[in-house]
């Protein structure tokens, strides 16, 4: 069984009927004589009660609308039951009103104030300096105002008196922009894009005119990114978090002084990004709940560092895995660095990025994957002397990591215990060769 719910005619003198209460939010369960709503009239206040068992399927008109007697205000079935003829019929009647909207604008004199009484409605709309500004607009119109996210009070209007009709509410949102004030969205999705960090841009809407809803901010929040469908997840969503730090001089200096000394010794293909790996391997023994998976709800340490290297080509991110990297020495570390230029099929346990190499801004997190470390070791901290300012290095890293798997004290117990290594960094170069310490 399936029905739609009209607004009551509480008198023969009743001419627009204005919702001060539903009983029930769409989805509730609702039993035959359960009151849904309560109504007012001009003279009197009524209740809508169901006349039988089902869901409330759907609300059309909200607190503090108006419509006239047999208007329909929403819809009661079964959970189960196809309610498209219903919702078709409810926007024929819908539509019927938006074309009365337009003839009452070719209306004028007593006519058209006469019809301004039947079918318009004074809405209460925020002013710019606080307060509110009233606006006359239909009940269809402030319906298709506050779900598309239009402002009526920028909306000029064209029925009678100079009302706001709903074709005057379409007109204003498909003459906005494509910037996130101006895209087409109801308030709560706004509101719920603030909450989850969506750019209103991005997000294709379901909603009248192809606006933005609540539900398709929270689809677009669920959906990978481009890179994420590649694997890497990104930082900024509720999932994926990162925490940064600041190496002091003496392990900024480590760094940059083990890799020039290793150039030397050793051999120009030698480069930072080795080094850091060196360090990485070093601080993941330490932290082993970085150097995870997280698969079916489990997060699984894995004992071999199958650490993947972002880089980026042609403006795009993509990784190298290079396996087992516990069990390397730096000439090995750099031997397999160079074999692997290219995407790898290999499951990472880690990820680490050097920031110079690529502008990837935390998106790091090659999933299953749990942690990925991005480090820039490019910075320069200007510190005063007797003679003037010496610029020394400034080293910064910031971890990404998953929620799922490990917290925001496991992140920055990580990144503390990486910088501790790096100052130990000429060390750990040279017992990459003698195996593990």
């Amino acid at each position: 069984m399936a029905s739609i719910i009209k607004m009551p005619k509480l008198g023969l003198e009743m001419e627009q009927g204005t919702v001060l209460e539903w009983l029930f939010e769409p989805g509730d369960e609702v039993s035959e004589g359960d009151k849904m709503t309560e109504v007012e009239s001009e003279k009197s206040i009524g209740e809508v009660e169901a006349r039988e068992d089902g869901i409330l399927r759907r609300i059309y008109v909200k607190v503090g609308e108006a419509v006239p007697p047999g208007k329909p205000i929403g819809i009661l079935a079964e959970a189960d039951a196809d309610i498209s003829d219903l919702e078709a019929e409810v926007e024929a009647e819908l539509e019927g009103e938006a074309e009365e909207d337009t003839a009452a604008s070719e209306e004028s004199g007593s006519d058209a104030d006469a019809r301004l009484d039947d079918d318009q409605a004074v809405a209460a709309a925020a002013s710019p300096n606080g307060g509110t500004i009233e606006v006359k607009a239909s009940p269809r119109a402030q319906k298709q105002a506050e779900e598309i996210g239009v402002d009526l009070t920028t909306v000029d209007g064209t029925g009678p008196m100079g009302s706001i009709t709903a074709d005057d509410v379409e007109a204003a949102a498909d003459d906005s922009g494509g910037s996130a004030e101006s895209v087409k969205a109801s308030p709560k999705a706004k509101k719920r894009a603030e909450e989850l960090d969506v750019d209103l841009t991005t997000v294709d809407g379901t909603g009248p005119m192809d606006s933005i809803t609540a539900e398709d901010v929270e689809t677009a929040a669920e959906a990978p990114s481009a890179s994420e469908a590649a694997g890497i997840g990104q930082a900024g969503s509720l999932r994926f978090q990162h925490a940064a730090a600041i190496a002091d001089p003496t392990a900024g200096a480590a760094l940059l002084d083990t890799t020039e000394a290793v150039r030397s010794a050793f051999e120009e293909r030698v480069t930072i990004t080795d080094v850091l790996l060196v360090v990485a391997s070093a601080a993941l023994e330490d932290r082993p709940l970085v150097n995870g998976t997280y698969t079916e709800s489990t997060h699984q340490l894995q004992e071999s560092q199958d650490i993947a290297l972002v880089t980026e080509f042609a403006d795009d991110l993509s990784t190298a895995v290079i396996p087992n990297v516990d069990d390397k020495s730096l000439t090995e570390i750099v031997a397999a660095r160079e074999a692997h230029a290219d995407d790898s099929d290999e499951q990472p346990s880690f990820t680490l990025a050097n920031t110079t190499d690529t502008e990837s801004e935390g998106l790091l997190v090659n999933q299953p994957g749990v942690a990925a470390l991005a480090v820039d070791p490019s910075g320069q901290r200007a510190v005063p002397t007797d003679d003037g300012v010496d610029l020394q290095p400034l080293v910064t890293a910031s971890l990404t990591y998953d929620t799922h798997a490990i917290d925001g004290t496991e992140a920055e117990a990580f990144l503390d215990q990486f910088f501790e290594r790096a100052e130990q960094a000429s060390e750990l170069i040279l017992g990459s060769y003698r195996g593990k310490e």
